[in-house]
C-alpha cells in the first residue's frame, strides 16, 4: 500500500514535472522576410527581339530604374528598342481594366535620337494583348516614323505601325 506521503510527494512531483515541461518552450527563431519583386523588377531583363513570322531581329535590354522617393513612379529604360533606340519611360502602377497584370508604358518620343543621330517619333500603343510580359514574352506595339524628320535629316520617309515579339532569356 502506498503511503499517504509517498502519494504526496508523487503528486508534488508529476506536478513539478508538469510546470516543467510547460515551460520548456522552443525558442521563436525570427522567419526572414523576403521581399517580393515589383512588376518592374520582373519586366526588366535580356530579350531576344523576332518579328511575326518568328525571324531574329535583334538584342534588347529593359532595365529597372528604381525611384527611392516613390516606389509608385518607377522607370524602365529600353537599351536597343528596334535595335537603334535607348530611352527612359516613367512607368505608373495604374492599371487599366482588363489589362494584363504587367503591362507597361512604353510612351512617347519625340523626337528620340537613333544610333546615327537621326530623330524619330516613337509612339507605344498599349492595350490589352501589346506590350505587356506574359509569361516570358511581350508583343511588342509601337508607331514609329520619321515625319517631322526626314527632310531635315536626310532619310527617306519612314512609317509603320510596328508588331515584335520579345522573347525574355
Amino acid at each position: 500500500m502506498i503511503s499517504k506521503t509517498n502519494t504526496m510527494k508523487l503528486l508534488l512531483l508529476s506536478i513539478l514535472g508538469f510546470v516543467l515541461l510547460i515551460s520548456c518552450k522552443k525558442d521563436k527563431v525570427p522567419v526572414p522576410v523576403v521581399e517580393e519583386p515589383s512588376k518592374w523588377e520582373l519586366i526588366a531583363g535580356d530579350y531576344k527581339v523576332y518579328d511575326t513570322l518568328g525571324t531574329y531581329l535583334y538584342d534588347m535590354k529593359i532595365v529597372h530604374v528604381s525611384n527611392a522617393a516613390d516606389e509608385y513612379d518607377d522607370s524602365l529604360r529600353f537599351e536597343n528598342f528596334d535595335g537603334e533606340f535607348t530611352f527612359s519611360q516613367k512607368q505608373s502602377n495604374g492599371t487599366i481594366n482588363n489589362y494584363p497584370e504587367f503591362t507597361f508604358d512604353i510612351g512617347i518620343h519625340n523626337p528620340v535620337y537613333d544610333n546615327m543621330s537621326k530623330r524619330w517619333r516613337i509612339f507605344g500603343l498599349t492595350n490589352e494583348v501589346n506590350n505587356a510580359l506574359v509569361n516570358d514574352t511581350i508583343n511588342l506595339r509601337f508607331e514609329k516614323n520619321n515625319i517631322n524628320y526626314y527632310i531635315e535629316d536626310l532619310t527617306p520617309f519612314f512609317q509603320c505601325d510596328c508588331i515584335q515579339v520579345a522573347v525574355k532569356q
